[in-house]
């Protein structure tokens, strides 16, 4: 007897402490973004020359100085830019203005019957008669921790503070259900704009409230509604044609809005993916290295090949998440566990306890070219269905379970994501470079087509061609593309 109650004891340990090993493992990740997001500022101010002075470095940075140069010429002689100046160099008053950038913690009802803590970048200009309120969706981030809110002094923040919050406009910028503070889930990425745009709103309504508490409701001015402009680039595009959408056609979505105060005057979705079944799913889905053809009219294949693993990551632990599948029916085992093929694993890894799989990779510090580059190398030479993942062959489908990119779930998910045929009447302007490398222009153009089909008023599409406006590029021509 007395064995077997020393045996059951023996067997209760162990499964405690391998129940303990795998909740240290798991709380790490938690603990480990905890403290980074501790360490991290919560406000900060700046002046307006600072920001300009910031801004002016990261464009060289990226852009480089001589096509800086180039394209401030541009935009100062060409008819398709606002002539806008940051700030008048010789007003003093004006360049030592201060920019507040806040950290804002609230709570969003997007997720039905699941009230989420969440996190935003809310910018005060440097008045006290503002212009209006700009509500901004930020393009795909890769890791939860990369949001802006979390990172006052890069280019994220930094242009939203120097293009609107300097020429007189309070931004909110949520960071996402999924990111930032709110890490422990999936985010609910593309699949799902209901929810982000829900977030959104919801954003506006904690900017309210936080600017009453701390008593600057003068920033909101004297008018009887202040103008409200939405806009976003490329993941954030869609929320933002999607809250036009859902400001137009649902009372009790825009109700909300208009008790702050608030009308919706222009939306302006940049480089979006709005027609993600007949667009983006078949762009990941084929292979654009030496295609002749170049069906989807982009500038070049490069950035597919690094960032189409990203982007099917995303999709794949939202879709996984969202509708209660397995994420094993989705994707190639070999790529989720974030296995290196031919590269040593740290090239993959982010560190031993946090690379398990390429969800927990998420969790880390770590800037998103580098994740990027880790799931790049990730994807690399995995095969599924006999084709393989390479910069020569830059479908996605290797990276799949057989069959999974025709999960009838999945395509209806999608479906219900497009966002085309609809009718609007409030200002909607629409703007894509003509060959997007990342998503493709035809996303807008099919977008367009639709809402004008559907008798839409107040729509304008204006498409960029990239030679307008230079950049630096690692292969090819120095025009702009998507990245």
């Amino acid at each position: 007897m007395i064995k077997q109650i020393l045996i059951l004891l023996v067997l209760f340990c162990a499964c405690a402490q391998s129940n303990a090993l795998q909740l240290t493992a798991n709380d790490k990740l938690a603990l480990q973004a905890e403290s980074y997001i501790a360490s991290r500022p919560i406000e900060s101010t700046m002046t307006v020359l600072e920001v300009f002075n910031n801004y002016q470095r990261l464009q060289q940075r990226w852009v480089g100085q001589d096509n800086a140069g180039y394209n401030q010429i541009v935009i100062a002689t060409n008819p398709l830019f606002a002539k806008t100046q940051l700030f008048n160099r010789r007003n003093l008053s004006e360049s030592g203005a201060k920019i507040t950038f806040i950290r804002l913690d609230y709570t969003t009802h997007a997720l039905p019957n699941s009230p989420q803590k969440v996190s935003g970048l809310l910018i005060l200009p440097p008045t006290k008669s503002p212009k209006g309120v700009i509500l901004f969706f930020h393009s795909t981030i890769s890791g939860k921790l990369n949001v802006p809110s979390l990172h006052f002094e890069d280019y994220k923040a930094q242009m939203l503070a120097a293009i609107f919050a300097a020429n007189g406009y309070i931004v909110v910028s949520p960071d996402y259900i999924g990111l930032g503070r709110n890490f422990a889930i999936p985010h609910p990425y593309i699949l799902y704009p209901r929810y982000n745009v829900l977030d959104g709103r919801d954003m506006l309504v904690a900017a309210h409230e936080y600017l009453k508490t701390k008593k600057l409701l003068l920033l909101l001015g004297k008018q009887e509604a202040l103008p409200l402009l939405v806009s976003g680039y490329s993941e954030g595009a869609s929320y933002a044609l999607w809250f036009s959408r859902m400001y137009q056609s649902e009372p009790d979505f825009a109700k909300p809005v208009t008790q702050l105060g608030l009308r919706l005057h222009k939306t302006v979705p940049i480089d979006g993916a709005y027609n993600l079944s007949g667009v983006m799913f078949p762009f990941l889905l084929t292979n654009q290295v030496n295609d002749n053809n170049n069906l989807f009219q982009i500038q070049s294949s490069f950035w597919g090949s690094l960032l189409k693993p990203s982007l099917l990551t995303n999709v794949s632990l939202a879709f996984a998440y969202y509708n209660q599948r397995s994420i094993n029916s989705l994707l190639n085992p070999d790529f989720f566990h974030d296995t290196c093929t031919i590269l040593p694993d740290k090239w993959c890894h982010a560190d031993k306890i946090s690379s398990a799989n390429i969800n927990d990779l998420l969790f880390t510090p770590s800037k998103t070219m580098t994740l990027v580059l880790k799931l790049f190398w990730a994807a690399i030479l995995k095969s599924s269905s006999g084709v393989i993942y390479s910069p020569l062959f830059n479908s996605v489908a290797p990276l799949m379970r057989d069959g999974a990119a025709k999960d009838p779930e999945l395509l209806a998910q999608a479906s219900n994501a497009d966002i085309l045929n609809w009718q609007s009447h409030n200002s909607i302007t629409l703007i894509s470079l003509a060959h997007d490398s990342l998503v493709p222009e035809q996303n807008s153009t099919d977008a367009y087509n639709a809402m004008i089909h559907a008798k839409s008023t107040n729509l304008k599409y204006i498409k960029f061609a990239n030679s307008q406006l230079h950049a630096r590029a690692l292969f090819g021509a120095e025009v702009v593309d998507h990245v």
